[in-house]
């Protein structure tokens, strides 16, 4: 199959502008290796400052959005440094890329048999592979037949339904926690994100069934996961936040399992008394507020006053509680949400987002009702930021409501808070539907909400004849916002040839990469510069850092050579590099790598 098509453009949505340098270091550095596109999810191995290479997983699905993860421990928003580099490899150099077939492919002419001698020799040769077999297993046996009970005349065949083996679960999670035992705590540490991953597949399971309107069975599934993660935690390395967190992924699941599973009251107290007490262990750890909302959802169910006055259409300023609101009251009310939706209980859900101010829920599915001309009425009324103008605009423009949508958007850009995404949906639609100042304005508000050189080149394109103008004043406030990232002003002024923007732009603590990018492009015109900070660059390395650096160092060296080259002072040059040589004439790794630099 065609490799998935993938662009800088869409990997910079994903990955911060630090990340994305440092990336594209360890992409040119050659650090990616084992490619393996496996139908439409690429693997690949990134090798990094540990022993071990992390791993690589990017999924591409046919609406363009990519699931990626990896075995470092990056947790700072978006994607990681190898993901980046990965993701380049196969930008640049697809044919470095072996093409294989997927799993599922390879499995699907073979049978029982041949399926059972695989999983044997495995386990054969990994042990720990036994007990992970048979806790699948376990979890998919169907429960024991019973006699079903008395149907009412025309009444549907119950469906089958699998049973949740709670031991077999808690054996699962202990398992994968316990993979790590074999390992130095050293090593075990780099794994610790990828264990929590593989346990986090159990909750995922969880929500397969939450969204199945299977509540009872999720909150079985739950409670085993929960109490299994609770026991061994403590053995993982907790030192970025990974293993604790898991439980603020929990949380949600369990709110929305609560309220899925009709329970009555009795069976709700006993659930929020085993929360509070999980949440009481937790709070020991530090780990606040994980399961608050979860036990308050148990103790109220559906049955809470004030909630079911809400739901029968009483609004009031109180919205849905007794006095004021909890710091989960956004998480409980999109919980409830969720269920009457799934359950299509589509006028209390309209009830209750009013009531609670959820004023994206409440038009979205007035949309969706096909009542848009209300949803726009109170849009324009109640819309408090530009992600939820940028929601309601999505759903009217997706259900005819074209020009609508638009005056949505619009309305949206006089908003408070980040405009980026709705900026940037206006200027795109707008130029489709032939409104070119819209999409103009649009697009000038993009360049101002995140300074990036795609922003200031589309803006470009729509100006035509008013570019002279519009861009000395996009201009100026690059040179204003240093709000934004250094990254993407430096690139824009680098496109207009403005070297002394873009030198000006670096911080005292940017990044060697973008320093870097800078040197490479003003070499010509700024070659004192280039000298000064590239030797700088080099000197301190060379000085204090390991050897495994001397290759950044002679890097750094090889483009101060070109800047003395540009002003005719190679005996400059020659005599700085002999009294390096003097200088480090000890380091028998780094003198070879200045001697190259002699040529």
């Amino acid at each position: 199959m065609p490799a998935p098509q993938l662009t800088e453009a869409a990997i910079r949505q994903y990955a911060s502008a630090e990340s994305f340098e440092r990336g594209s270091a360890y992409y040119e550095q050659g650090q990616v290796t084992s490619p393996v596109l496996r139908g439409t999810t690429l693997y690949a191995e990134v090798e990094g400052s540990e022993a071990f290479p992390y791993l690589v997983r990017c999924t591409f699905a046919t609406d363009d959005s990519i699931e990626a993860s990896c075995t470092c421990p990056y947790d700072w928003g978006g994607w990681c440094k190898h993901i980046v580099a990965v993701c380049l490899c196969l930008i640049h150099e697809p044919e470095t890329i072996e093409e294989r077939p997927p799993l599922e492919r390879l499995l699907a002419d073979l049978d029982r048999e041949q399926v059972q001698s695989i999983l044997l020799k495995l386990a054969e040769r990994n042990s720990s592979l036994v007990e992970t077999i048979e806790s699948e297993v376990q979890m998919l046996r169907p429960a024991v037949p019973q006699a079903p009970p008395q149907a009412s005349a025309g009444a549907p065949a119950p469906a089958h339904r699998v049973a949740i083996d709670a031991k077999a679960v808690r054996r699962r999670v202990r398992s994968i926690i316990h993979s790590l035992d074999r390992m130095r705590s050293s090593e075990a540490y780099w794994h610790v994100g990828a264990v929590v991953n593989d346990v986090r597949r159990l909750l995922d399971q969880a929500w397969t069934l939450i969204e199945k309107d299977q509540g009872r069975k999720a909150l079985t599934l739950l409670e085993a996961v929960t109490a299994a993660y609770l026991e061994e935690w403590e053995n993982l390395d907790d030192s970025d936040g990974e293993a604790s967190g898991f439980f603020h992924d929990l949380g949600p699941a369990w709110t929305e399992a609560l309220l899925s599973a009709d329970l009555n009251r009795t069976e709700r107290k006993a659930w929020a008394a085993r929360l509070t007490e999980w949440q009481s262990e937790l709070d020991q750890y530090g780990v606040d507020k994980a399961l608050d909302c979860a036990a308050a959802a148990a103790l109220d169910g559906w049955d809470y006053l004030p909630l079911q006055r809400v739901l029968q259409g009483t609004i009031t300023s109180r919205g849905a509680w007794k006095g004021e609101p909890p710091d989960f009251a956004g998480d409980l009310t999109r919980a409830r949400l969720n269920v009457l939706e799934r359950r299509e209980r589509f006028q209390e859900y309209l009830y209750l987002a009013q009531a609670e101010g959820q004023a994206q829920a409440y038009t979205t599915m007035l949309v969706r009702l096909n009542r848009a001309q209300e949803a726009i009425d109170y849009g324009l009324r109640f819309l408090n930021a530009p992600q939820e103008a940028l929601a309601l605009a999505t759903a009217l423009y997706e259900y005819g409501e074209r020009e609508q949508s638009l005056h949505i958007a619009e309305h949206g850009l006089t908003l408070e808070g980040p405009r980026a995404a709705l900026a940037k949906w206006v200027r795109d639609k707008a130029l489709t539907l032939g409104e070119k100042e819209l999409a103009l304005n649009a697009a000038e508000h993009a360049f101002r909400a995140e300074v990036t050189l795609d922003n200031y080149q589309r803006a470009a394109k729509l100006a035509g004849d008013q570019w002279p103008q519009r861009r000395m004043a996009l201009l100026e406030y690059a040179r204003t916002a240093k709000s934004f990232s250094a990254e993407g002003r430096v690139a824009v002024f680098l496109s207009e040839g403005l070297a002394d923007d873009a030198i000006v732009t670096l911080e005292p603590y940017t990044g060697h990469e973008l320093i870097a990018k800078v040197a490479e492009a003003v070499q010509g015109e700024r070659p004192e510069w280039v000298i000064s900070t590239c030797r700088k660059q080099a000197e301190y390395i060379m000085d204090n850092a390991k050897a495994q650096y001397y290759h950044a160092a002679a890097n750094w060296l090889a483009k101060a050579r070109a800047a003395y080259q540009v002003l005719k002072r190679e005996e400059e040059w020659r005599t700085y590099l002999r009294d390096l040589l003097q200088l480090h004439a000890r380091k028998y790794k780094l003198v070879p790598m200045l001697q190259a630099l002699q040529q």
